[in-house]
């Protein structure tokens, strides 16, 4: 599938909603890598190839950060390619870095929620001035309602940043999310997407809308490959008590 730069309708639907997924963006060949690739960052120490690793309380992989930079060769080069860089650089009008990334994981009857939260919620504190990054999520399996699958809400990413907490109870794993009492205001059911795709889909979204998504009630394993792109301009400044380069790059080599 050869798309490469995206057309003028594809910007605007990106733009107006927030998010924008491409069906069917990677070929057979780079699905087929990234799949077969995923246990050499499963199966690795933990922090023994550059990638990091977050589990869920029953020891099963929540998390690969840094996944580009682990042991697997295809996730080091599909982060340059151009059906996803050359997007990226007309949605952020800029060169870019990489932020991060990661596989996230959703094991069968196993995966928990991420709860309803904004990108630049947090990332703000990391010293982010402007909301000026996007991500990349590649879809490795089928994404389902019964399997957890994204859920975004859409437009909301016009409402501009609005207040987290940090909630450390609710899964293994701290999460930023939404107070109950805003995503009361500013939700409403008919906004709340669910993005049912397949392996090879992408979705690209910006990183101040709304989302989250729910347990894996399924047999299907939900595994997706999030890269977050951020303007070269927009590098982090330093902030008290900064988090690890494995969720916040002090890499900063521009993505070509």
């Amino acid at each position: 599938m050869f798309i490469m730069d995206w057309s003028k309708d594809q910007l605007e639907q990106y733009n107006k909603d927030g998010y924008l997924v491409v069906k069917n963006l990677l070929s057979s060949s780079e699905l087929n890598a990234l799949k077969s690739d995923l246990p050499l960052l499963f199966d690795a120490p933990d922090d023994s190839d550059g990638a990091h690793r977050i589990r869920e309380k029953n020891g099963a992989i929540r998390q690969v950060m840094l996944a580009h930079r682990g042991a697997a060769e295809s996730y080091a080069n599909i982060i340059r390619t151009p059906n996803i860089l050359n997007p990226i650089k007309q949605i952020l009008k800029n060169d870019v870095y990489i932020y991060h990334s990661k596989i996230n994981a959703k094991e069968s009857f196993e995966g928990t929620v991420w709860l309803w939260h904004q990108d630049y919620g947090y990332w703000q504190y990391d010293g982010i001035k402007k909301p000026n990054l996007a991500s990349v999520m590649i879809v490795l399996d089928p994404a389902t309602i019964n399997n957890g699958c994204l859920m975004v809400v859409k437009g909301s990413h016009k409402r501009g940043v609005v207040d987290h907490y940090s909630d450390e109870v609710t899964t293994s794993y701290k999460q930023w999310c939404i107070e109950k009492k805003l995503l009361q205001k500013y939700i409403k059911e008919e906004n709340i997407t669910h993005l049912i795709a397949s392996p090879g889909d992408v979705v690209f979204f910006d990183c101040n809308i709304m989302h989250g998504s729910s347990h894996n009630m399924s047999p299907i394993n939900r595994h997706t490959f999030i890269i977050v792109y951020n303007s070269i301009d927009n590098k982090p400044v330093s902030v008290a008590n900064p988090r690890p380069d494995w969720v916040v790059s002090r890499q900063f080599d521009i993505v070509k």
